[in-house]
């Protein structure tokens, strides 16, 4: 799919384990769940600043746990499709936002 980035290998368990290693980077994969976020929310889901959730970012794709997607100046994040049994760690260890009723996002 043009303009989507993902990593070309799978992850490894040691890869995930890292990824999964911090709390902003579990609240980061809690927040993204299954669907496309852009950065700007996730600032504020996190509460910290664009540097830092980049940074994350960062290191969340280098560990194949998350794609985006470039979309004029913003990048746009959704969780990586990962093997059923690296999916159920991350799901454990960051559980999927579940949305609430009337929530825009």
């Amino acid at each position: 799919m043009p303009g989507v980035k993902s990593p070309s290998a799978a992850p490894t368990v040691a890869q995930v384990c890292l990824g999964l290693s911090d709390p902003t980077r579990l609240s980061l994969l809690a927040r993204l769940g299954r669907e496309e976020v852009c950065v700007c929310d996730l600032q504020a889901y996190v509460d910290r600043d664009q540097p830092t959730v980049s940074r994350h970012l960062a290191m969340l794709r280098k560990y194949g746990l998350v794609t985006y997607r470039k979309e004029g100046r913003w990048n746009h994040y959704r969780r990586a499709r990962l093997s059923p049994a690296l999916t159920r760690i991350v799901d454990l260890a960051a559980p999927p936002r579940r949305r609430s009723p009337g929530s825009c996002c």
